[in-house]
């Protein structure tokens, strides 16, 4: 990849020949619409002012005919941080041109306007203007910036998954017989995987709206209770209501592992798990410590199976500080030991859940190769006690037909920042099966950055694949900003 002639700077002009070249570039290479815009945002920030402004044009350009895929990679934080970066004055700010500046805060509303779906667009304005660093909103001239062309309706199943569906084109030009009859075998099976993609977003999307209407509801109720206002009937229902949000608590758990690679999916469980345990940890502080006379936590499911610890274990609202969420993270990770493999995956997924992770911040991929992820999810609150210390957990999991064992993962940082990894929940993981949620090892990182330095972080992980020995080194960039991370 080489945007180098779509953005001379010696030249005054747009090279329009070139900055077409570079569009139909990104829609060629399938990797086009994640790695342009990495290269444009590097131009972006350059010192020299034209480079900066014609990687500006030929973004807006790759807006207006990348098409959707592209349209997605700049909603997310991991780019739109790199174009605040540019009018922030912690980072470029102080010394990029005014024109600049300009261009890049018209940049970001027009897409506002353009985009109105993409929250992460909108927040990340709104804090711009928050911050005092945009003062009111621009004016864009009409003419300049058109809205992006709508994407291809995909109302057809057959239009989602291209290479099925040249597959399927193949076979049905085809005289032959058995031909024709893989094409019927493929239509039906993609019929039926649209079916079971249906029905998971239903379930998802049902019990999302169980979550908040219960926890809503034992909200209102509990408010009720503490003025002693609260009748026999509202007593038994606020009862059910406990009992039926506990049971709710598995769903999630295996809604979040069947949501693992959608990002604002997951982000949508975390917000619905969020409500949750307040809910419940609402409950126990008020209702079951009260009616027990002691601020023990005795209420629980009976569809908890005894000797067994679950999940709900691992947080109390109630507990005092001793107990809070570092606390019980660091607890945590010795029931890794002792827990049945196929459980270790749901308890895994649990931790990033117990994090409190900011929904609306994507993860950020670390290492995504063979059928190997590793990813690193950011908690919107500090370490207790320790403001300046920000929390994250490396989360990875495996689509691999091979298991991976001895995994382990070092990282490094600048040196007016410190890094402490706790111990990982594990150091392997089974082969991919499809009947299984998949199995996940997390690792808590604790990162001090007093000075408040752009984050960079560098890694070496190591693992055996099958009977494959791997050792990878890379370097991690593009983290939150701290308004956006670590606030408590």
């Amino acid at each position: 990849w080489d945007g180098h002639k779509a953005t001379d700077p010696s030249i005054p002009e747009e090279n329009w020949e070139c900055i077409q070249q570079f569009c139909d570039q990104v829609n060629a290479d399938i990797e086009g619409p994640s790695l342009a815009p990495r290269l444009l945002a590097h131009k972006i920030q350059s010192p020299q002012e034209m480079e900066a402004l014609h990687a500006l044009t030929v973004l807006e350009t790759c807006v207006n005919n990348c098409g959707e895929r592209f349209h997605h990679e700049i909603a997310k934080f991991r780019f739109l941080n790199e174009l605040i970066k540019v009018l922030s004055p912690k980072y470029y700010g102080t010394w990029s041109s005014e024109k600049v500046k300009s261009r890049v805060t018209e940049v970001i509303f027009s897409w506002t306007v353009w985009f109105p779906q993409e929250v992460k667009i909108r927040d990340a304005y709104q804090m711009l203007k928050k911050q005092g660093i945009v003062k009111e909103d621009p004016k864009v001239p009409e003419d300049k910036i058109l809205p992006p062309p709508s994407p291809r309706s995909q109302n057809s199943i057959f239009d989602t998954d291209e290479e099925k569906s040249k597959l399927l084109a193949r076979l049905l030009k085809s005289n032959h017989s058995e031909d024709l009859q893989a094409a019927n075998r493929l239509i039906k099976s993609m019929i039926k995987e649209e079916q079971e993609k249906s029905a998971k977003v239903s379930r998802r999307v049902n019990t999302i709206s169980e979550v908040s209407e219960n926890a809503k509801r034992m909200d209102e109720l509990l408010e009720n209770y503490k003025k002693q206002e609260l009748s026999k009937s509202d007593h038994e229902t606020l009862q059910t209501l406990f009992q039926r949000c506990e049971k709710l608590r598995p769903l999630l758990f295996r809604l979040a592992s069947e949501t693992v690679d959608d990002d604002e999916a997951l982000a949508e469980i975390l917000q619905a798990n969020d409500k949750l345990t307040q809910a419940l940890g609402q409950y126990r502080q008020i209702v079951a410590s009260h009616e027990n006379g002691c601020g023990e936590d005795s209420a629980t499911s009976s569809a908890d199976a005894p000797g067994k610890e679950h999940p709900a274990a691992f947080y109390n609202s109630s507990a005092p500080a001793s107990k809070s969420l570092y606390v019980c993270f660091l607890f945590a990770y010795p029931v890794f030991a002792v827990l049945p493999s196929e459980e270790r995956g749901i308890h895994a997924l649990f931790l990033i859940l117990l994090l409190s992770l900011a929904g609306s911040i994507c993860p950020l991929t670390v290492y995504d190769r063979n059928g190997f992820k590793a990813m690193l999810h950011f908690s919107r609150d500090p370490a207790p006690g320790r403001p300046d210390v920000l929390v994250m957990v490396l989360s990875m999991l495996s689509t691999s037909a091979q298991p991976i064992k001895d995994i382990a993962f070092q990282a490094a940082v600048p040196k007016t920042m410190k890094i402490k990894l706790q111990p990982a929940s594990g150091s392997q993981l089974p082969a991919f099966s499809p009947f299984l949620p998949p199995a996940v090892v997390s690792q808590v990182l604790l990162l001090a950055n007093p000075q408040k330095d752009p984050i960079r972080l560098r890694y070496k992980l190591a693992f055996t694949q099958g009977v494959q020995p791997f050792s990878e080194a890379g370097e991690v960039t593009g983290f939150p900003e701290a308004e956006l991370w670590g606030r408590s």
